[in-house]
């Protein structure tokens, strides 16, 4: 057994079962800026009934200039409208990279890149008018999404590679504390070669080694660990000369209640009472239905679609496949 160098956590237990590695071949081209704003879009669109055909799944989401500014972190001013144009701009140049391993003939695909958005608008009155790419609508599945905790927490990140890191760590959060991991503790592996894959630094970006693991891999776990609920840890292995895998090992923090302050604005305030409420009802169903929950948490990690490590709240949709079972879904 290869001797592993740990940054700096205890060693682990030799028998915790191997979890998959299961990321998508799916790669994000864009800023940490679009990032973001996309998983807001998306926030709201798997939440909202299409307005052009309520029977179909929407693909349309709209921000008012306020709200647009807001999220991205625009001040309000004389040159508003221009910021929102640039930021609209890196919207319109955003997009999904698929790779296709399995191909057999040259006649096969094998890279398939997709505009996240068939139209961005800007009105007169500043507001932003989206409308998602249809066939990336069709490709993934876009169910439930993220709770309000979740999208507070990525609003608060500003590296984009903690934005991934972070999106990681939810989506194997269903491993907490299974399949031979200790209490409250799940786990991802990447080697430094799917890292830099993952996003997109070739070999002059970061050169130097010691260099890349502090930019790209020990910095955004400190940003994470700082601004999230979510506590990483790390772990290297040597493979061969001059190749590394890592090992990024998550725990939660307790999770409090968000207290509401006499200083908080209305919006800070509907915030942390959707938060409050979303926690309180996971933790309900979650110790009133321990087997039945445990159950639709594996289904709900293996029904995972969306792209390149977009968190989703698997407790949430053990929530609500188990509410449906009950026949108390909405």
């Amino acid at each position: 057994m290869k001797t592993k160098k740990i940054i700096p956590v205890e060693n682990l237990k030799n028998d915790i079962a191997k979890q998959p590695n299961e990321f998508t071949n799916a790669i994000f081209k864009g800023t940490a800026l679009a990032y973001k704003l996309i998983l807001f879009a998306l926030y709201r669109t798997v939440r909202e009934l299409n307005p052009i055909n309520p029977n179909k799944k929407n693909i349309y989401c709209a921000f008012t200039k306020n709200e647009f500014c807001e999220r991205l972190g625009i001040p309000i001013g004389s040159k508003t409208m221009d910021l929102i144009k640039n930021a609209t701009d890196e919207l319109s140049e955003s997009f999904l990279t698929l790779e296709n391993s399995n191909g057999g003939n040259d006649q096969d695909v094998w890279l398939r890149k997709m505009p996240w958005f068939q139209k961005v608008e800007v009105m007169l009155n500043g507001n932003v008018c989206l409308k998602f790419n249809q066939e990336i609508a069709d490709f993934f599945d876009f169910k439930i999404g993220y709770t309000a905790l979740e999208l507070l927490e990525i609003g608060n990140l500003r590296s984009f590679y903690a934005m991934r890191y972070y999106g990681f760590a939810k989506s194997k959060s269903g491993f907490c504390g299974e399949n031979g991991n200790q209490k409250n503790k799940w786990w991802f592996e990447l080697t430094e070669d799917e890292i830099r894959k993952i996003f997109e630094l070739g070999k002059n970006d970061y050169p130097r080694r010691n260099t890349f693991v502090e930019k790209v891999i020990k910095n955004p776990c400190e940003e994470i660990n700082e601004k999230t609920n979510i506590r990483i840890e790390l772990e290297y292995e040597k493979l061969e000369v001059g190749k590394y895998k890592w090992r990024f090992i998550c725990s939660k923090k307790v999770e409090e209640v968000k207290k509401i302050k006499k200083t908080d604005s209305q919006k800070e305030i509907s915030t942390k009472r959707k938060i409050n409420s979303e926690v309180n009802e996971i933790e309900f169903y979650k110790t009133k239905y321990p087997e039945k929950f445990s159950e639709y948490l594996k289904i709900a990690e293996s029904q995972q679609t969306l792209p390149f490590g977009i968190p989703l709240c698997l407790e949430a949709q053990a929530v609500q496949m188990l509410k449906k079972e009950l026949g108390e879904s909405e």
